[in-house]
């Protein structure tokens, strides 16, 4: 039988074979406290979500076990008082050792929880779990403490300003989450007046340093914002700009600005989802173009297959039931 965890073997053999504990990619515990860690990888053309094995502060474990395919692994640690940045990719887990491929989670009594993505490095590489988990105390009790550097591509979603002269609010979408900035004492005026020339859905880089977070929203100490130039996803979720109404039922319409959709249905509004086009998706088996799609209160993300794409119509394939979604593009006005 093949279905042992395979976390806790490899665990050993680093600890055992200097060689092993240098090849690869690692996943280090670089915080003061024990985390929980579950990996996602894919063997055999499946993915298999495994875990939880305690990594212990200064510990290091190589993640990747014989037979990963794929330029991408996902993984998730948990710890009392910590959160976790994830990247809207979600996957199968449940409380105790656990060993999950795809498929409907909470039919075969798993829950759903986010993953981090990372691209796998042929020469190997570290990964810093502070990176990923930060002390929600921190961010309560010390800005400082707990600001770390964040640099992003995002989604400009607008500025707000009270009164001429007043502070300037201003929103990012990146990474399934929604970036606040606002100006304050540390950041230059000109960085805000720029911003406030912007129309919603142009493409920034940004940089500063990330004061807190928590769920799908986060604070940002703003140094930087550049245009940038899109990619070959940006130029997807620019042509899905608008509103789509479903061809089977009318009432079902849904309507995306920059990078948040508006999901409505008879009238009524649904919490606004964070949107992103990506190259991968839980729940499919081969490469492609996804709508991954995450909840602004619940952080649940939704993931679709963009089937086909033209100015007056949309096909998504909602994944991995298979569902075959048809949208007409509405005129505008």
């Amino acid at each position: 039988m093949a279905f042992f965890l395979w976390l806790p073997a490899l665990l050993l053999a680093a600890l055992t074979d200097p060689a092993a504990a240098n090849a690869g990619t690692s996943i280090c515990n670089d915080t003061g406290a024990l985390h929980q860690l579950a990996v996602s990888v894919r063997i055999e053309g499946s993915w298999v979500t495994e875990g939880w094995q305690a990594l212990a502060p200064g510990d290091c474990i190589t993640p990747l076990p014989e037979g990963h395919q794929g330029r991408f692994f996902y993984f998730r640690a948990e710890s009392p008082g910590y959160q976790f940045r994830d990247d809207s990719i979600r996957f199968c887990t449940k409380s105790g050792p656990f060993r999950a491929g795809g498929g409907d989670c909470a039919a075969r009594g798993y829950r759903e929880q986010a993953f981090a993505r990372v691209r796998t490095a042929a020469d190997g590489q570290e990964i810093l779990l502070s990176s990923r988990s930060q002390a929600a105390a921190a961010a309560e009790h010390s800005a400082a403490a707990a600001a770390t550097p964040y640099a992003a591509d995002v989604v400009f979603q607008g500025c707000s300003q009270r009164q001429p002269g007043a502070a300037v609010a201003c929103r990012f979408v990146g990474g399934g989450m929604e970036i606040r900035a606002a100006s304050g004492e540390t950041v230059a005026a000109p960085v805000f007046a720029m911003l406030m020339g912007l129309q919603q859905g142009a493409l920034l880089a940004v940089e500063g340093e990330l004061t807190s977070f928590f769920g799908s929203h986060g604070e940002l100490d703003l140094h930087s914002a550049a245009l940038r130039q899109p990619n070959r996803h940006d130029r997807i979720l620019q042509q899905m700009q608008g509103k789509w109404v479903s061809a089977a039922d009318p009432g079902d319409s849904f309507t995306i600005a920059g990078a948040v959709r508006q999901v409505s249905y008879m009238g009524s509004a649904m919490p606004p989802e964070f949107v992103s086009v990506q190259d991968s998706c839980r729940g499919a088996d081969d490469a492609g173009d996804f709508l991954i799609a995450r909840d602004s209160e619940r952080g649940t993300s939704l993931c679709y297959r963009i089937h086909s794409l033209s100015p007056d119509e949309l096909t998504l394939i909602y994944l991995p039931r298979g569902n075959r979604l048809v949208y007409r593009r509405q005129p505008e006005g």
